[in-house]
């Protein structure tokens, strides 16, 4: 829409230029859209303006020169974070097809000023500590899909929208996530996105969106066009009407008349979100008065469709506007641009401005001719890299039947649905596995968006990107496996590097268990994915330094003085792995001192395991452990003189953990050098092996680890085991023994008789009560044997006749017993 907006002539201004009223062309977009995008590249041709503005944070304006730079590629997006809280932030995301960076974009290469003019970060994010939720303007509510605070790191709960626009976080993780909460007065398009755009996601504690309670949701403007044009689906109304359009054109005009007839009817919203409303667009006014003011003759405004009619024609007075904006909260904040993922984009991550389909959108937007037929040699190409047999003949039918559904239902062109339609008929046979692999590889996508170095960033960053590049570690969105060698330098790096950052909270890369089989420690495999929300992390861990290991030197330390034994015990471990020797003594100090005040004897089990380990890393980083090695001894003591007190009067649950705590500090123990430790563990759990008040399922472990380590001889366990099965003892307690020293194992019973024999004749000679009420003990630990262990046993007690048994005929009735071997015969495949 061409405007003419009157404003007072400046003295510097010609009187030629004075007569002439300003020309403002107000364009309301969707913010993800390559119809919009479209539309706009050709509307910033047509009126080549002076200036152009774009909704937007106003404190971003010294990014928007690096638009000019071909090492910004998108997907990107503007992060602000609150500098005195920098977990506090908030994202503008960009994508090719969105229409704000093909104006960002269009202004850099005719090198024409481009201004945000939407609320500063300073506001967004100060809208978010006064208490309540900052409410969301007008669907162009970009759900923060990406960013976390550090005190919800771990996904618990979600902040609500930083400046009104957003709707919660990313559902990650991974991203299981299905939808973001519906804004306060959120209009959407059946993409998810509303006709807005601009409105950040802001930077919050966890992964699922908050409920916006109380808080009456407006009419979807898009959804009351669609159905006045026939449509039941808004969605598609908004595709033919105006992402589909190949001329470049879009009803600018008509859609700021649409928006402001339903703007006057739309029902009033609650006083903070009416207020924050006014305050954003009293600021996009008062940012094209001053462009005005200062001579400008062609100003193009870029905004969301729901703003456009508070933009367009003659404004209100400027009093009007200071007014509102008098009192406006503020918070010193810092910008910068980050990388994004074409995944963080759609709707389904939680991104309350998301669209469904960002793969489909950007193949819209970046190919010229035969879009539907190039789509489906794209979708062939992803099932052929899976084997798939796809032939040529695939792509051409699928393109065909697409074509056909369009035309059936009255489409200009086919749209997404029909064309995921067609692939599931024809590529994918109907196998909706197969069609989610193409979901996932194309309709969403996985790219990763590049910033370039000259962007301003946290000394903290820079020196993770150095050492990243020195490593030949890629920032990439698309997981990936990395397997390590330790014994090479450069994998030894790469892991030192992974787990500094994971103590600092950036969870770049995830141990996984290795897929080569090895009895060394010398092995690692990691899995990388670079997410977004990581740049937040990363500028949240820049309180604790400029470098890396400087940054996890100092947060170790700080976490060590409210760490519980336990916990301390494992950072000791993560210290050594991440090569932190200036943190090491620290923690040392730390546990020497905790474990000597701390009487719980579950904490000083729980300890042992992560300080033992701990010290096996010497063997391949070269770490020097000799202080570690005193503080494992003395906790290895003060356990030995503590366990038989802990190990009295425990009820079933109590004596199932002290019997995993005694077999996990068996395991640390028996992993060292042989030494006085050592001797003195095996001495305690010969003591503990006859004390009559110890319950049946620790006696019978504490019997089966002296036998494995050879305290007690074969003979010696055989005759325990017997006595522990003989009469003076009620069957549970009998069972729980037997448990207790074959839990893990049933080679001991196939291999040794001495031990068969006793618990045969046992079971034997249990009544039908005491057989129920022993049944499932045994059933557990039988059925934690495998299925070889299992068969081996059965085996060995039928080549084992018990004293004075018999074996008689046992009569069979044949008929009865026909339909059971039947079924039998039918399972195990066999003809009778």
């Amino acid at each position: 829409m061409t405007t003419g907006t009157a404003a007072d002539a400046p003295p510097d201004v010609p009187p030629d230029a004075a007569s002439t009223a300003p020309v403002v062309r107000v364009m309301g977009v969707r913010h993800h859209g390559p119809g919009s995008a479209r539309a706009v590249a050709a509307a910033l041709e047509e009126l080549q303006p002076d200036v152009v503005l774009i909704e937007g944070p106003a404190d971003a304006d010294p990014l928007a020169v690096l638009a000019a730079d071909p090492d910004l590629r998108p997907p990107v997006a503007l992060l602000a974070y609150a500098t005195d809280a920098p977990s506090q932030a908030a994202f503008w995301p960009f994508a090719v097809f969105s229409p704000e960076w093909q104006a960002l974009t269009w202004a850099a290469a005719h090198e024409v000023p481009v201004r945000f003019c939407d609320l500063p970060s300073g506001a967004v994010l100060a809208a978010r500590t006064d208490g309540r939720d900052a409410p969301a303007a007008d669907g162009d509510a970009d759900g923060a899909d990406g960013a976390r605070e550090a005190d919800g790191a771990d996904g618990a709960g979600a902040d609500p929208a930083a400046d009104g626009d957003a709707a919660g976080t990313d559902r990650a993780a991974g991203a299981d996530a299905d939808g973001a909460d519906q804004d306060a007065d959120a209009p959407r398009d059946a993409d998810g996105g509303g006709p807005d755009a601009g409105d950040p996601e802001p930077s919050t504690g966890g992964d699922v969106p908050p409920a916006r309670d109380g808080h009456a949701l407006r009419t979807d403007p898009v959804a009351q066009l669609a159905s006045a044009a026939g449509y039941t689906d808004p969605e598609r109304w908004w595709e033919d009407v105006v992402e589909h359009r190949r001329d470049g054109a879009a009803p600018f005009a008509v859609l700021t008349e649409a928006m402001a007839a339903l703007r006057e009817a739309a029902e009033p919203l609650p006083a903070h979100e009416a207020e924050h409303e006014e305050r954003r667009e009293a600021h996009m006014r008062q940012t094209l008065r001053a462009v005005l003011k200062s001579g400008a003759r062609r100003v193009a405004v870029v905004c969301g469709a729901w703003h456009a009619p508070a933009l367009d024609g003659k404004l209100p007075p400027a009093s009007h506007d200071a007014k509102v904006l008098r009192g406006l909260p503020k918070r010193p904040t810092a910008t910068t641009w980050v990388p994004w993922t074409a995944s963080r984009l759609a709707f389904a991550s939680g991104y309350g401005a998301g669209v469904t389909s960002p793969g489909w959108y950007h193949h819209l937007f970046t190919t010229e001719t035969d879009v539907t037929a190039r789509w489906m040699v794209r979708v062939a190409g992803v099932l052929r890299a899976e084997d798939l047999p796809v032939s040529s003949a695939h792509a051409i039918e699928a393109t065909r039947l697409a074509d056909a559904l369009a035309v059936m239902r009255g489409r200009p062109h086919p749209g997404l649905e029909e064309v995921t339609e067609a692939i599931r008929a024809v590529m994918c046979d109907g196998d909706d596995l197969l069609l989610e692999l193409v979901t996932g590889r194309l309709v969403v996508g996985e790219a990763l968006g590049t910033v370039p170095g000259s962007v301003p960033t946290v000394p903290l960053e820079a020196d993770l990107r150095a050492t990243g590049r020195r490593l030949r570690l890629k920032l990439d969105a698309v997981p990936r496996d990395l397997a390590l060698d330790l014994r090479k330098d450069t994998d030894r790096d790469r892991s030192t590097l992974l787990r500094r950052l994971r103590l600092l909270g950036v969870h770049w890369g995830t141990p996984q268990t290795s897929a080569v089989r090895s009895t060394g420690t010398f092995r690692e495999t990691w899995s990388l994915a670079w997410k977004p929300e990581l740049s937040v992390a990363v500028v949240d861990a820049a309180m604790w330094g400029t470098t890396v290991p400087g940054a996890a030197t100092a947060k170790v330390v700080d976490t060590a003085g409210n760490a519980a034994l336990p916990a301390l015990t494992g950072l000791v471990e993560d210290v050594l792995a991440a090569d932190l020797p200036d943190a090491l003594g620290a923690l040392l100090s730390e546990l020497d001192a905790r474990a000597a005040r701390d009487v719980d004897t579950a904490h000083l089990m729980a300890a042992l395991p992560a300080l033992v380990r701990a010290e096996r890393y010497t063997d391949v980083r070269g770490t020097r452990t000799t202080d570690l090695t005193r503080v494992v001894d003395a906790l290895v003591i003060r356990t030995c003189a503590a366990l038989p007190a802990a190990v009295s009067s425990l009820d079933d649950d109590a004596a199932a953990r002290m019997r995993d705590a005694v077999d996990a500090v068996h395991a640390a123990v028996m992993l060292r050098d042989p030494g006085h430790t050592r001797d003195l563990w095996l001495a305690t759990l010969a003591g503990l092996a006859d004390r009559p008040d110890l319950a049946g399922v620790l006696a019978g472990r504490v019997t089966r680890l002296l036998r494995e380590t050879g305290t007690l001889s074969t003979q010696d366990a055989a005759t325990r085991f017997g006595r522990a099965l003989s009469v003076g003892a009620t069957p549970p307690h009998k069972a729980a023994w037997v448990e207790g020293f074959l839990a893990g194992t049933g080679l001991l019973l196939a291999r040794d008789t001495d031990l068969l024999d006793p618990l045969d004749t046992w079971v034997a000679t249990l009544d039908e009560q005491e057989f129920t009420d022993v049944l499932p003990l045994l059933r557990r630990t039988f059925g934690g044997f495998a299925p070889a262990e299992r068969r081996a046993v059965g085996d060995a007690v039928r080549r084992t006749t018990r004293p004075g048994a018999t074996l008689a005929p046992v009569d069979v009735d044949e008929d009865l017993a026909a339909p059971a071997l039947a079924a039998v015969a039918l399972i195990l495949g066999v003809s009778r």
